[in-house]
């Protein structure tokens, strides 16, 4: 389950699971890393956790760091939130090819103003880097779709419908839909398919989709890597073949 440190917080989050501003963000440096490949009992699929996961403040700072919880949407409005999702990506064979991918990941909570209303957030890929660190650019919030500087991978991955999940172990979870997962399947044979790659590291992105951001407490909560029981940080399947 989630860290014992954030025990009286869990406590507190079943009845307003988002933090409130003055405790949704850090400049710390991130401490969040995670193995970057497990192995499954099929030998073509992989399962990989984010390296470095964050979350990224519209004024160019890291928040959340160290949270078992990152926050997407309203932080001070009408600045904002998004989740910065990096995977390294591995060596594969001569020939090999991402063949399928899926996300998965725990919705931990949604705080929902009536002063503004909750909008829904995106998922975007954004690229490849040496570094998994983000970078001031990497900031996105909107109604308008990033096309320039991201590649939209699911429009609306999270909504103020999204299941909350209720169980760290049986969910229920996020995850990314038929068509997400073409597009990630997509993006990922891209990049695992350059030797060159091997190393560096994909940067995903789930960013608010509402510009200004009304005033409010209207965000989504995601458990990060930072959260410790076996089925609650984000993790990445996919196949070679």
């Amino acid at each position: 389950m989630i860290g014992k440190a954030f025990a009286v917080a869990l406590a507190l989050a079943l009845v307003s699971p988002v933090f409130a501003d003055d405790a949704a963000s850090t400049n710390a440096p991130s401490t969040n890393a995670a193995p970057a490949t497990i192995a499954t009992t099929d030998a073509n699929q992989r399962k990989a956790s984010p390296i470095g996961d964050v979350g990224f403040g519209s004024d160019g700072a890291v928040k959340d760091s160290d949270s078992y919880q990152v926050r997407i949407g309203e932080l001070y409005a009408p600045a904002g939130e998004c989740y910065i999702i990096p995977f390294l990506i591995p060596t594969v064979g001569a020939g090999q090819h991402v063949a399928a991918a899926h996300l998965r990941f725990q919705l931990f909570g949604i705080s929902a103003d009536a002063a503004g209303g909750l909008a829904n957030a995106d998922l975007y890929a954004i690229g490849v880097r040496d570094s998994n660190k983000p970078i001031k650019d990497d900031y996105y919030q909107g109604s308008k779709q990033d096309f320039k500087a991201a590649a939209l991978l699911q429009g609306s991955f999270l909504t103020p419908t999204s299941k909350v999940r209720t169980d760290g172990e049986t969910g229920p979870f996020l995850e990314t839909s038929a068509d997400g997962d073409k597009a990630l399947t997509k993006f990922l044979d891209d990049a695992f398919s350059k030797p060159g790659n091997a190393g560096k590291y994909v940067i995903l992105r789930i960013s608010y989709n509402a510009d200004p951001i009304p005033d409010g407490n209207n965000a989504y909560a995601v458990l990060t890597t930072g959260a410790t029981g076996d089925n609650e940080p984000p993790v990445l399947t996919y196949t070679l073949k």
